[in-house]
């Protein structure tokens, strides 16, 4: 049995995906396999995946129709075998020795998940690290996953970014954390799920993977209406666990919760001013949830919340009332 599974979801990324794929055959830790899910790319992304195949034993490809990358996200996790799981998407790359560092930090820190990091790079090579964390307080220690949500969430260094979750297959299926599918962005919701579930989580000052900026990316494209709406499902799965969350007392999660769902309102806000419309829906909903759990927050909850709900109001030229 592979220690690890690596998964990667594949759709039209023939310019690319030799780059990815070598990053991962040439890994230093060996014990892997390295699962592939053609989502019903048109290009020659297949034919890639097949020579590929047909030299490295490790990789297994699955095929199926166009369903987006949350259903082919899932496709490789109901096959995973590892122990660990780590997602890399198939226009990225990962550093040689990504694997070796992830899992032997894992198996020294005895945890169930370790947040890695990640270098921004745009198309003209100029790179950004977007996450800057206290090297004091972080590594080599271990923190419940609901702890170290709300101190990433304090600091705003909480990656959600599957590609930084280097997880425990058992969490995942135990939990039965799958991809919400449909819709994109869906990496805010399975992160924080994920982090939620964890009992033992770690942080590693490690920037393992080169994320490149390119212009044709999904979430770099002009289909903003289908972002606007897949945020918002997004919202209201997270108002979900919110609520959840102030069943069981845990308020100060229920505050980052709500810091996050808020932040994601901007985002709506932003999106929905580009396209030239106001969103009376969206407005009525957030205004309705700083309502109901304004009183529940601490002061730096609240001032979060609210200064994103100011803003985004600007932004679509709301009266702001509360």
């Amino acid at each position: 049995m592979s220690k690890v599974s690596v998964i990667v979801p594949i759709y039209n990324v023939e310019e690319y995906l030799e780059a990815c794929l070598n990053s991962i055959i040439s890994q230093t830790f060996r014990e892997i396999e390295i699962i592939l899910i053609n989502d019903g790319s048109t290009d020659r992304s297949h034919e890639i995946m097949k020579r590929f195949a047909e030299k490295d034993k490790r990789i297994l490809i699955i095929n199926q129709q166009n369903k987006g990358v949350s259903v082919a996200r899932n496709r490789g996790l109901l096959k995973a075998l590892g122990e660990y799981l780590l997602f890399v998407d198939s226009d990225d790359t990962i550093l040689p020795n990504t694997i070796e560092i992830l899992y032997n930090q894992s198996v020294k820190m005895h945890c169930d998940l370790l947040l890695g990091d990640v270098v921004y790079i745009n198309s003209n090579g100029k790179k950004v690290f977007p996450y800057k964390r206290n090297n004091d307080v972080y590594n080599q220690t271990l923190m419940s996953g609901t702890k170290r949500l709300v101190k990433l969430m304090e600091d705003n260094t909480f990656p959600p970014l599957v590609y930084l979750f280097f997880v425990k297959r058992e969490l995942i299926m135990n939990n039965q954390i799958f991809f919400k599918e449909g819709i994109i962005h869906e990496d805010e919701l399975w992160c924080i799920n994920t982090m939620l579930c964890a009992k033992k989580t770690s942080l590693l000052d490690f920037c393992y993977y080169n994320y490149f900026q390119r212009n044709g990316s999904l979430m770099n494209s002009d289909n903003k209406l289908f972002r606007i709406n897949s945020l918002f499902v997004v919202v209201k799965e997270l108002n979900k666990i919110g609520v959840n969350m102030k069943k069981k007392g845990k308020i100060d999660v229920v505050g980052s919760i709500y810091a996050k769902i808020f932040g994601l309102f901007f985002m709506i806000s932003r999106l929905s001013t580009e396209i030239g419309e106001q969103s009376f829906e969206h407005k009525k909903y957030f205004s309705n949830l700083l309502k109901d759990n304004y009183h529940l927050l601490s002061y730096p909850h609240q001032q979060a919340c609210l200064t994103s709900y100011r803003f985004s109001c600007i932004q679509q030229r709301f009266k702001i009332v509360i």
